[in-house]
């Protein structure tokens, strides 16, 4: 069984445990940094591997505001992300939340900062973008938000290359399953792989998101202070990609990131790729729930073998959702493309881990250090909006005489 030490070993290399890797090669370009994830980069089954993701800066919230101005920055200017950005613009229709879109552009104005941002009338969705809209039903929205300046980034090709960075300055990648976590008074000193390797460092950074709680739970399961609990909830959306031709890439081009939640369709559409793809989203998350029995808890873990959660037969994929994709395309478009997946933290790729490096030298502002505290109290908290309410093994499969059937996720 082979032990090895660094100063630095990262847990996962998505966005999170990718940033943080490339920020501590620069910044601290004498520490011995460790990325270790379960497959080579990038890792395909990964929430940060995906054709496509929104960047963006309209928030309602000024601190997540003044972040996402900061990260649209690097996607705009830094030689190695702005490659992979697309500046497409971005449409958001949020009923229920009054004045989202004016209330953005308040926060851009405190900011002090350039913006194009607008608010309209739905009934102009008619007439705007070339027509793609035409078709969509937007009687009942209150009103529209456009942000020219928003728009996406190519996710897979983008976190590879941040990855590639970190490794050419010095970073040394492994390719290893975690099995444990490696404490000694409560501290937390390396991790165990499946085949037997023995990883120690100074700092340890756990980067393993929807995976952290099963982690914890099977290192360290009679420490329930230890657990995740609330903190962290395993989600996941349903996410489909449709290959178009090269008519409707040419005619669709200008097409917008469209974000609808109308408290019904709840759902986005991203622009087409280079790859000739285009994207549709169903925003209303599952989660899927299992018993620990060693810790005596239940939580949500992430599906980890393809077969189960991803799908490149339309045959094969399950009967409920392609309803949930079918929702979105109607919502949007008024079916007219029906036959033509990290959620809010991907677009900080560029700087996640500038704030990582920041907590670890304890360098964070006194918000910044309240809002991402582990430890934080979460009593008396009010549920997450966002937190999913429905679990996967509930999602519609089909026969093989087309018969509506419970799922075997």
């Amino acid at each position: 069984m082979s032990t090895t030490r660094v100063n630095y070993l990262i847990v996962g290399a998505g966005v999170f445990g990718a940033s943080t890797a490339l920020h501590l090669s620069k910044q601290k370009p004498s520490a011995s940094v460790i990325l270790i994830d379960r497959t080579p980069f990038p890792c395909p089954i990964a929430a940060s591997h995906d054709i496509n993701k929104a960047v963006r800066a309209d928030y309602t919230d000024i601190f997540y505001c003044r972040l996402g101005l900061e990260t649209l920055d690097c996607w705009k200017t830094d030689p190695l992300f702005k490659n992979y950005f697309h500046q497409s613009g971005m449409i958001t229709i949020k009923n229920g939340v009054e004045s989202l879109g004016r209330k953005i552009i308040e926060n851009f104005k405190k900011l002090n900062v350039y913006y194009e941002a607008e608010v309209f009338e739905p009934a102009e969705m008619k007439t705007r973008f070339d027509g793609f809209f035409a078709d969509g039903d937007y009687s009942h929205v209150d009103e529209v938000y456009y942000n020219p300046l928003s728009g996406w980034a190519e996710a897979a090709r983008a976190l590879e290359a941040t990855t590639k960075a970190a490794v050419d300055i010095g970073v040394r990648y492994v390719a290893a399953s975690i099995s444990t976590l490696l404490l000694d008074a409560g501290h937390c000193t390396g991790v165990r792989t499946t085949d037997g390797q023995v990883f120690h460092a100074e700092h340890v950074i756990l980067s393993t998101g929807a995976g952290t709680a099963k982690l914890i739970a099977d290192s360290v399961p009679d420490k329930p202070e230890l657990q995740v609990g609330r903190r962290i909830t395993a989600a996941a959306v349903c996410e489909a990609a449709k290959d178009v031709t090269e008519e409707q890439k040419k005619r669709y081009k200008r097409m917008p990131v469209f974000v609808f939640d109308d408290g019904v369709t709840q759902g986005e559409t991203m622009p087409i790729t280079p790859d000739s793809q285009m994207k549709f989203i169903r925003d209303v998350p599952w989660k899927n729930t299992v018993r620990h029995e060693e810790s005596g808890q239940s939580f949500s873990v992430p599906l980890t073998i393809p077969s189960k959660s991803q799908w490149t037969d339309p045959e094969d994929f399950p009967l409920g959702l392609k309803e949930e994709i079918e929702i979105v395309a109607k919502g949007i478009y008024g079916g007219k493309e029906a036959t033509g997946g990290s959620f809010h933290g991907w677009k900080f790729l560029p700087i996640l881990g500038e704030y990582v490096i920041r907590m670890l030298d304890g360098g964070l502002s006194s918000e910044e250090a309240e809002r991402w505290a582990w430890d934080r109290d979460l009593e008396g908290l009010p549920p997450n909006p966002i937190e999913p309410k429905r679990e996967l093994r509930d999602i519609k499969s089909q026969d093989a005489n087309g018969s509506k059937q419970k799922s075997k996720l």
